[in-house]
């Protein structure tokens, strides 16, 4: 009963909670002045093999999540082993084991050792910080020892029930936390699905990986519809991810804890426990880079409330039916319709991404709230600024086969058009254009010198510039020399117009109303004729309301392209949608993902399905 109490209290409180709802526990979490002596002496002393591998030390230690390069950070993310970044639930349940092997062997009496776990716990709690794993472990930890020290034993579910229950009590905060639902929802998953998980497995392979495919395996299952939430796509590997890392997860709890009560007193010992960790954390590094290096790292899933509420589906029916209740013939029956219908889904997404590239001439990347636009003539490629992430930009010239851009257009240098360069620097082979306004921002520096390191130069982009990529010409029609009619980044942005031959493409980047009129005024011949034929728009500032109207009724462009991501801006607005649907298509990547786009006789295009990993 007190189960079904909890997850109602729970939906209750999420369905109802504020827009900006946060922790009490978290925002009021002490700080102690020893404490945080403690942890800066433990980092100080720090060691390890790698950098990498002494962040993942610090952080399954004590919590410190700063340490992590974004590399790391992002394959651990692909193969969602998150949980090892920092400290979580199971820590706490490793070093809890660990006392209560330690006091048993000392033949110490159960309220001894009841104490010392209890004094132990709080101690291990005021050092890691307020995680929400770590507070919900805690609490339910309370309970179970609660139990057995009153001899009623231990309900796995019930504490974890009672634990949730009563933290959402004293903080309903925590009902929007996405932490401490992971962690409610894998303890769920370990203490209702992977006992009878087990059971079947036990018999047809190994003990000991009978019990860690069923631990695993649960704790994705329960955890999935929140990750479904945070990013609709599976992690192909996560299972086996977790499986070669678990072994080490113990090592590195134990000896980083050693370190921490070193560092206090012997700084050598300090260091040697931190690095003798370090070996176990370096094997973490390498299966995460390893893996997160295959193809299909995560897959394409149902998106939105379908693809949350068909995980559900999957836990209940798969719990149900291998606990073998009285409704195990329903759960067999809704399980096979769920999977059925799922991975029919999921092929017929792997068949249309698999023949998606293709033979396109223009490729929308989706790189969430930025632009990166991919054009390709006669094998020689061309690519308008970079979208805000390195990783999203190196995946789309990777799901696009592009191995080298002949050239580059830096249209301004907002990051989210310029921060994913890195991403693409190292297939940089021919020109690099950029806007020639004069911008302070240390971003335009970073960004020269990355350039500069492969041997490559800028150069000001303005208008009457011309040149060929392939069979393609191509021709800068803003701003003008100097940018000196710009008023700021936006409004000195490259724009371009790409002759195709049988068709052409226009590039705005995040020209306002006033970069367009000039455009309207300056090059009133060319956009005439670009009206006579078949067109594409990029269109300007991610479909911001600050648009033209005459410029595009103008034009009258047969595609609008809209690169756009989740955003807080109102991108694209009603008005400039209303502007590219009075005459032709809408294509947004922040609906339809990818975007291909080939000539056969007239303009065709392909969408690759809402990318999501």
């Amino acid at each position: 009963m007190i189960l079904f109490v909890a997850a109602g209290y729970w939906l209750l409180l999420w369905v109802f909670a504020p827009v900006e709802s946060a922790s009490r526990i978290k925002q009021n979490y002490p700080q102690i002045p020893s404490i945080e002596t403690i942890r800066q002496l433990f980092l100080s002393n720090l060691g390890g093999v790698s950098e990498d591998a002494m962040a993942l030390v610090a952080g399954l230690t004590i919590g410190e999540r700063g340490l992590v390069s974004s590399d790391l950070e992002q394959q651990m993310r692909d193969l969602s082993l998150t949980h090892l970044v920092a400290v979580s639930g199971a820590n706490l349940a490793i070093v809890l084991g660990a006392i209560y092997f330690l006091t048993a062997s000392l033949a110490m009496s159960r309220n001894l050792r009841f104490l010392i776990a209890l004094i132990v716990m709080g101690c291990y709690v005021l050092l890691v910080g307020p995680e929400s794993s770590v507070i919900r472990a805690a609490t339910m930890a309370v309970f179970v020892m609660l139990g057995l020290w009153l001899g009623r034993g231990s309900n796995p579910i019930y504490a974890l029930s009672s634990a949730v229950l009563l933290l959402l009590i004293v903080d309903p905060g925590l009902a929007t936390d996405v932490g401490f639902g992971l962690s409610a929802f894998a303890t769920a998953g370990l203490v209702g699905l992977a006992p009878v998980m087990y059971q079947k497995l036990e018999s047809r392979m190994n003990k000991v990986l009978a019990a860690g495919i069923a631990a695993t395996s649960s704790a994705q299952i329960y955890t999935l519809p929140i990750i479904l939430y945070l990013q609709p796509s599976l992690p192909v590997y996560s299972v086996l991810a977790n499986l070669l890392v678990e072994v080490a997860v113990a090592p590195i709890t134990i000896l980083g804890l050693l370190s921490v009560l070193f560092s206090a007193v012997n700084s050598e010992f300090a260091t040697l426990f931190s690095y003798l960790a370090s070996l176990g954390a370096q094997w973490i590094v390498v299966v995460a880079g390893t893996l997160s290096d295959l193809p299909l790292v995560r897959m394409h899933y149902l998106p939105g409330v379908w693809g949350i509420a068909t995980a559900v589906a999957i836990a209940i029916f798969l719990t149900l039916y291998l606990r073998g209740n009285h409704l195990q013939g329903l759960a067999k029956h809704g399980l096979a319709a769920v999977l059925i219908f799922t991975i029919s889904w999921i092929g017929n997404d792997l068949h249309r991404r698999g023949s998606f590239a293709g033979d396109w001439q223009i490729y929308a990347c989706d790189v969430g709230q930025g632009d990166a636009l991919l054009l390709r003539s006669q094998g020689q490629t061309a690519l308008i600024d970079v979208g805000p992430d390195p990783e999203e930009v190196a995946r789309c010239l990777q799901d696009a086969q592009v191995d080298s851009i002949e050239l580059l257009v830096l249209t301004h240098f907002d990051s989210d058009h310029v921060a994913g360069l890195s991403g693409v620097i190292d297939k940089l082979t021919g020109q690099v254009l950029v806007s020639p306004f004069r911008d302070s921002r240390s971003i335009v520096e970073r960004s020269t010198q990355l350039i500069e390191s492969v041997g490559i130069n800028t150069t000001h982009a303005e208008t009457g510039m011309q040149g060929v990529l392939g069979d393609v010409r191509w021709l800068v029609i803003s701003p003008s020399s100097g940018a000196r009619d710009a008023v700021d980044s936006n409004d000195a942005s490259v724009a371009m117009v790409f002759d195709f031959g049988s068709f052409s493409l226009l590039t705005l980047g995040d020209l306002g109303e006033a970069g367009q009129l000039r455009i309207y005024r300056q090059q009133q011949s060319l956009l005439n004729q670009l009206a006579q034929r078949e067109l594409i728009v990029k269109v300007a500032h991610h479909g911001s309301a600050d648009q033209l109207a005459k410029f595009y009724e103008l034009i009258r462009a047969d595609y609008g392209l809209f690169l756009v991501g989740e955003n807080r801006y109102g991108h694209p607005a009603r008005r400039a949608l209303n502007l590219i649907e009075s005459a032709g298509m809408v294509l947004r990547t922040d609906l339809h993902g990818p975007i291909a786009i080939a000539f056969d006789g007239q303009l065709l295009y392909r969408i690759g399905g809402k990318l999501s990993a």
